[in-house]
Formats: C-alpha cells, structure tokens, sequence
C-alpha cells in the first residue's frame, strides 16, 4: 500500500473514533451540595455534569439526540428549557411561567413537547397536560384534569405519536391510581391497567412502542395519632405492559428500593432506574428517619442481572437514555468523573 493510502486509510479510521458515541444517560442529581444535569455512559463511566442553572431537573433527550430539554427555576415559578447535548446554547422553551411542571416527553418528530402542569388560581389548583411547539413556545391543553376527574404528575409521548400514557399523583386515603392513557390530541382519557390497592406511575414506552414499564407502590394509610397518618409501604414493583395493558410481567428487582424513575436502555433489553436501595416496609417512615443515597442501576430483564452505575452519598434522580444508533458523537463535557460499577444479582 503507498503512503499516500496508508495517510488516507488512518486519516479515515481517526474520523470513525472521532465521531463514534456511548450510549447515554441524562440525569438530575444533586452532588456536593448541587443540583445539576449530568450525563454519562450507560456503563456509568465518563460522568459529565451539563448545567447547574436554577436548580434544574427532569431532563429528557430529544429523539435525534441533538437536544436535552429540561426544567428550571425562576423568581416567578418553573420554565422548560433546551441545551445542546454538551451543556451549551441554554434557551427558554416556554415563555411564560408555571407554577408546577411534572414531567416533559418529546413528540417523536421532536417539535413538541408534552408536559403536566399544576397551576394555582386563587385558593383553587388546576391540573392539565399540555403541548408547547418548541419553535414558537405556543403552548395548547390537551386535557383539563379537572374536568375529567384525574390528575398527573408523569406522562410520556409514543413513539408512533398516537398516545400519551401518564400516571396519577397519589393523595391522602385514595385507595387507587392506575395509569392512564388517551390519544395524542388529547381525547379519550381512560385506565390502561386495572387499579391496585397502591399507585402505578412513571410510565415509559418501549423503542418499539409495543411495551410500557412503568413503577408500582402498595401501601396503606395508618394513624399514628393526634390525626396524623402515615404511609406505610408494602412493596415497590417494577413492572411491564404491552401497550394495552395486557401481559403484565413483574422484574426480579427487590420490593424493599424504592424506585424514583425507570427507563428502557439496550434496545429494550434491559431497564434503567434510580432508586433508594433497601427501605423499610410494612412499618411508618416517620419525621427524622435517614434516608439512604439514590443512585443508579441497570437491570437486564433475561438474565435478571443488576448493575450499580452510580454510587455516592448524595441523590440521583429522573433518568433517561438514548441510544448510540442515534447519538452521532460523544459530547465533550466540561467536568468528568469515571465511576465504576458494582454488578449483583437479586430476587424480590
């Protein structure tokens, strides 16, 4: 082979490392005192922090990877915002300011986003789920909550951008809170899953959008005096749907962590989730308990393995990922940390 081909054959194997990605996670965490956007690796390695902007949280990816939208916090109430995949070019998405904003979910052509909002007018609350164009920051209701009896406090977009699946906030005494879903124009609210003597929230589709996963608490209310309940859980599941409710599949994780927030990663092949790892249950939290860190965890559901991806003192919270295939290359962060994982398998 001739120099000049060799030159050409290292220059082009240089542009295929250059330009290849990990799969990543985009999270919200608070570390050393900071609340911040992170993302790292999917092996939980090449830890990245984004932006510490106003307190920010519930990141999500855009499906072609190019943007992360996510809230924060101003002097007058919470906005949505989107940032390029390395933390920079921070831009308000909407223009005017929401009391509550629960969780956001791209449209899959990523010129919209989803969103539940609680706004107080008056003495009174109001819940709905809406739509804000990200080009224009007009945002439309779907639904009124209120009028339809619900509430909300996570929702996601299908990948066919059919349907919007979301969950229920859990209140004082409500005996159920089963997870909901209605078209994406917003018609037809109506239970996927029967209810449950607990609550099922944080619903997410699949890559294929053939399956939902989506976290299960059973619990009960107990006085305690002078008035007073207390929340007693039971167990936290972590389960699986086909999209319409049918073929419920439980995972082999342990009912005592208590999830905050789940996704699919690998394809579909294994979840991701953040969670308070070993609880107590069937006994009060009560006021001055020491909660144990939040971190990260990968579980693959065939071979029922779980993977430790982060692992500090302070809280991990919602979560997602986004595949290689789509990322086109690895953001250059502005602060890394390389964090190593510690596999275990479990039962419940």
């Amino acid at each position: 082979m001739c120099y000049f081909n060799k030159v050409c054959l290292l220059c082009f194997m240089l542009l295929i490392l250059a330009t290849s990605a990990s799969a990543r996670i985009v999270f919200g965490s608070v570390r050393d005192g900071i609340d911040g956007i992170y993302v790292m690796d999917d092996d939980g390695s090449n830890l990245t922090l984004l932006t510490d902007k106003s307190r920010p949280i519930l990141p999500r990816w855009s499906p072609d990877g190019k943007h992360i939208a996510f809230k924060a916090y101003g002097p007058d109430g919470s906005y949505l915002y989107l940032m390029n995949p390395d933390g920079t070019n921070i831009r308000p998405i909407t223009k005017e300011p929401i009391d509550y904003i629960g969780a956001i979910s791209f449209s899959p052509d990523g010129a919209s986003l989803v969103f539940n909002m609680h706004v107080q007018i008056g003495n009174t609350f109001k819940d709905s789920i809406k739509v804000v164009n990200i080009k224009t920051g007009k945002v439309t209701e779907l639904v009124d909550l209120d009028a339809a009896d619900l509430d909300a406090i996570y929702c996601d977009w299908s990948p066919d951008g059919k349907h919007i699946v979301f969950s229920r906030s859990m209140r004082v005494n409500m005996p159920v809170a089963p997870i909901h879903i209605m078209n994406a124009d917003g018609h037809k609210p109506h239970p996927l899953l029967a209810p449950i003597n607990g609550r099922q929230r944080a619903p997410r589709w699949s890559p294929d959008g053939k399956q939902i996963v989506y976290l299960q608490d059973k619990y009960t209310w107990t006085p305690i005096g002078n008035g007073r309940l207390a929340l007693i859980y039971h167990a936290h599941q972590y389960m699986i749907c086909d999209r319409n409710g049918k073929n419920i599949k439980q995972l082999r994780i342990p009912k005592d962590w208590r999830p905050i927030s789940i996704d699919w990663m690998d394809d579909g092949e294994s979840v991701v989730f953040s969670a308070y790892a070993g609880l107590p249950l069937d006994e009060p939290i009560l006021e001055g308990f020491e909660f144990p860190p939040q971190n990260i965890y990968k579980h693959h559901i065939w071979t029922e393995v779980t993977t430790q991806l982060t692992n500090h003192q302070d809280d991990d919270d919602i979560i997602d990922w986004i595949s290689d295939d789509v990322l086109s290359i690895t953001p250059i962060g502005k602060k890394k940390v390389t964090l190593g994982t510690i596999k275990m398998t479990d039962s419940q």
